[in-house]
């Protein structure tokens, strides 16, 4: 996996709008967290992703949508090719 940023917690506003490619990381060891995905308006949800206790997931995006959650889910972009 090619890195292309700082990892930063997905708390707060909306982030990775620019992004085709988020791993995202649950720093949680117990708990299952949730991450939103939004849509390009940042004014709808289009879905969820539940990532396991100590897990990660990568996610591919659309530009200008963008991703939400608590501040256990660390994420920083990828390279959309390389983060299979």
């Amino acid at each position: 996996m090619k890195i292309l940023g700082t990892a930063a917690a997905l708390s707060g506003t909306t982030q990775f709008k620019t992004s085709t490619a988020v791993w995202v990381a649950n720093t949680d060891a117990t708990t299952n967290k949730t991450v939103t995905l939004r849509n390009t308006d940042d004014d709808a949800n289009l879905g969820t992703l539940v990532v396991p206790a100590a897990s990660g997931v990568v996610i591919h995006l659309n530009i200008g949508e963008g991703l939400r959650g608590v501040a256990a889910l660390m994420a920083t972009q990828i390279d959309a090719n390389s983060g299979r």
